[in-house]
């Protein structure tokens, strides 16, 4: 994975921001942590928002590509 993007995560850490033009990529992909512990890496597309369910948490938002 390329390097994170600066984001602000809210107090459960399953929503995070960012400024969507630090990055030229149209998708980032987001580190997940689930409730059993596994990480987990999704796309998304570069919007400069994205949730999780409940029980899991964000780690990272980076560039995809």
């Amino acid at each position: 994975m390329s390097d994170a993007l600066p984001v602000r995560l809210s107090d459960e850490g399953r929503t995070a921001t960012w400024n969507p033009a630090l990055t030229r990529a149209s998708q980032v992909i987001v580190r997940v942590r689930r409730a059993d512990g596994s990480v987990e890496e999704r796309r998304s597309l570069n919007s400069g928002r994205t949730r999780v369910r409940e029980g899991e948490a964000i780690e990272t938002v980076a560039p995809a590509g």
